[in-house]
């Protein structure tokens, strides 16, 4: 693991690496799984560490081998060769795997898409970013899953995450559930200030988390007239008066006096519906503040 990480932070260009060099740090581009076999006795050889240098690698080898008839196949047709989905494995391909045949099926997967990730990051870049992961951030690498299934919604590649994409992902939901979602992507936005990770060039170098729905709130310009009753009230009703500010901006609503405001919430216009439209928001908390804006416009 250590050898991989060093590899990489020796790298000039951030460009995304085209061969075993750039993130193994193996001379030699693999192209077969019989190189991947070859690769991987050399690294145990010398006692680096290796992402591949799992419990029972070489009987996984001779279970690939006697699945696929050699290890002469092209580490790129492995998802051809033997799928992800398992309803898609031919049934001479089942038969061969020993044991429980469905368990060990997804195992199989997960090792070999590790190691193809490790020597061949073109191929693919999501198992080779999960490598880095398990580096860099063990304690919550599991979260490169999440944002991968996120990802996958639109066929994108590690490499094609931009921060318009996770704006997106953070838009229209509720209070709790952002704060979940923000984390994933605040795992990704750490990942991707990584050493290792800016040179391998898996990532985007300037992703960032936008603001919160609060912060965003809060960064709502509020006309002078609303800025001065703002000013002497107390924070629950400054927040009412934000979030219903919110709204009539958001709805395109025409405010210019307290008056108008009280006419909008008794005509209908700034109800708890319409609120909801702009942002989720509960009808008990919409009902509060109509309430504490009615007390002090």
């Amino acid at each position: 693991m250590k050898h991989a990480t060093q590899a990489i932070e020796q790298k000039q260009s951030p460009e995304l690496v085209k061969n075993a060099s750039a993130i193994s740090g193996h001379p030699k581009t693999v192209e077969t799984f019989h190189d991947v076999e070859n690769a991987l006795s050399a690294a145990a050889g010398t006692g680096t560490p290796c992402i591949a240098d799992w419990q029972h690698r070489a009987i996984d080898f001779r279970i690939l081998e006697r699945l696929l008839g050699d290890l002469d196949h092209p580490v790129k047709t492995f998802s051809t060769v033997l799928p992800d989905d398992w309803s898609e494995v031919p049934d001479e391909i089942r038969d061969r795997i020993p044991g429980n045949a469905r368990n060990n099926h997804m195992r199989l997967i997960a090792t070999f898409k590790r190691a193809i990730g490790f020597y061949r990051p073109d191929l693919d870049p999501w198992s080779a970013l999960q490598v880095l992961a398990d580096v860099e951030m063990a304690k919550t690498s599991p979260s490169l899953g999440r944002v991968k299934a996120l990802a996958k919604e639109g066929d994108l590649s590690p490499v094609e995450l931009n921060n318009k994409w996770i704006e997106q992902q953070l838009t229209d939901l509720t209070q709790q559930n952002e704060a979940e979602i923000r984390g994933i992507f605040l795992f990704l936005v750490r990942l991707s200030k990584k050493p290792a990770v800016r040179a391998s060039g898996l990532l985007q170098g300037d992703l960032k988390l936008p603001p919160t729905n609060r912060q965003k709130r809060r960064s709502t310009e509020l006309p002078g007239w609303l800025q001065t009753i703002y000013g002497k009230v107390d924070r629950p009703t400054q927040n009412a008066l934000d979030r219903i500010w919110l709204t009539v901006e958001r709805l395109n609503l025409t405010a210019k006096c307290p008056r108008d405001i009280l006419s909008l919430i008794n005509e209908g216009k700034l109800s708890h519906s319409t609120a909801n439209q702009v942002e989720p928001i509960t009808i008990n908390t919409w009902n509060g503040y109509a309430q504490k804006a009615r007390r002090v416009l």
